[in-house]
């Protein structure tokens, strides 16, 4: 495995370099680590997070029960479903609850989102058919918290943080049918809206609420999956939220792949990719998938398949090497690939799944 990380840090410090978060004088002296994930090493279901020393290549592994693993920071944040608590995972092998983000013993759900500079997070109290969802945003410290939004009672539907605003003025949510989420392959979206983080003010996107399908923000741009009209496939909408342009990308026919989301917009905002699969039994053991990657080329309003058929569960992560790479990952399997845009190759570049990078 050490060939493979040695190729995939390569990588990692290309996406801190290109984003802004390494500086090349400070990094001698800032330890930057990157993270990856092992799940169920033992027997109870335990799972293994490594935090490897970009400089030092010493590895520091933590042993957790938990899920939502989230680089956050100088750690990793999660979810313990066992004791109700948000924890942090750390690189000296330590592990500590969270210091302001925690569900009460009556929360049914929490969920977090963060963007440079802020962070939200919901609280979702009350029975199913009675459902009121707290947002609050604060800086990444804990401090000026603002709770922005208090939803419900709804019936079955619970707010839920998507992405921030490129000018960290608004936050886009979803109103979200509870539970569904954990029969979904993809993250699937019903009706999203926007809230003004200054005044807690919110409106619905354009066109939405929509339909039950995957969506994605970059670049100052709102993309929605739609099932295409002939069934064949999903049509891409591309909407510019600054001027409120709106286009349609018609679906490619490829039959039977009923499953899409995770699109991830490269971060010069020319181009995103997307997870196009065919699962049955979704959840089973008996559970088979196929999975291609829909390369959407946001200049000319195009979109292509970029691999054939990869049989197995994957889902896009991260641009690299100047936007002309994709990582991915699977939540059924651990393992980090990559996939080139120029002759659609893929490559294994690490055993275990790869999260990100906490510094």
């Amino acid at each position: 495995m050490k060939k493979s990380r040695r190729s995939l840090k390569l990588l990692v410090l290309f996406l801190l370099l290109a984003s802004g978060r390494l500086n090349p004088l400070s990094a001698q002296t800032t330890p930057v680590y990157e993270v990856f994930l092992q799940r169920d090493v033992d027997e109870i279901g335990t799972d293994r997070l490594t935090f490897i020393d970009l400089l030092t290549g010493e590895e520091s592994p933590v042993e957790v029960i938990g899920e939502r693993y989230t680089p956050f920071g100088d750690a990793v944040m999660y979810y313990e479903p066992a004791t109700n608590r948000v924890m942090l995972a750390e690189p000296n092998g330590t592990t500590q609850p969270h210091p302001f983000i925690q569900p009460s013993a009556s929360t049914r759900r929490v969920d977090w989102l963060f963007s440079p500079t802020r962070i939200a997070w919901t609280l979702v109290e009350g029975e199913t058919e009675s459902l009121t969802t707290t947002t609050t945003v604060a800086n990444l410290d804990g401090t000026n918290p603002r709770p922005i939004l208090v939803d419900g009672p709804r019936s079955s539907i619970r707010a839920l943080p998507v992405a921030f605003s490129t000018d960290e003025t608004r936050l886009f949510m979803d109103f979200q049918p509870e539970g569904i989420s954990d029969f979904t392959p993809y993250p699937q979206y019903a009706g999203l809206f926007a809230v003004d983080i200054a005044t807690g003010e919110w409106d619905y996107l354009p066109d939405e609420p929509g339909c039950f399908c995957g969506a994605g923000f970059g670049g100052g741009l709102f993309l929605r999956l739609n099932v295409s009209r002939d069934l064949s496939g999903f049509d891409l909408r591309v909407f510019n939220l600054l001027g409120e342009v709106d286009t349609t990308i018609p679906a490619q026919p490829i039959r039977d792949f009923t499953q899409a989301g995770n699109i991830v917009v490269s971060p010069d905002g020319a181009k995103a990719v997307y997870a196009l699969a065919q699962i049955t039994d979704f959840g089973r053991q008996s559970q088979s998938a196929r999975t291609v990657f829909m390369l959407v080329d946001l200049a000319l309003m195009t979109q292509t398949p970029l691999t054939e058929p990869i049989t197995t569960f994957v889902e896009p992560l991260a641009w690299t090497e100047d936007n002309t790479a994709v990582i991915f990952t699977s939540r059924q399997r651990d393992g980090t690939w990559k996939v080139s845009l120029t002759d659609g190759t893929l490559d294994k570049i690490a055993e275990a799944t790869y999260l990100g990078v906490v510094q």
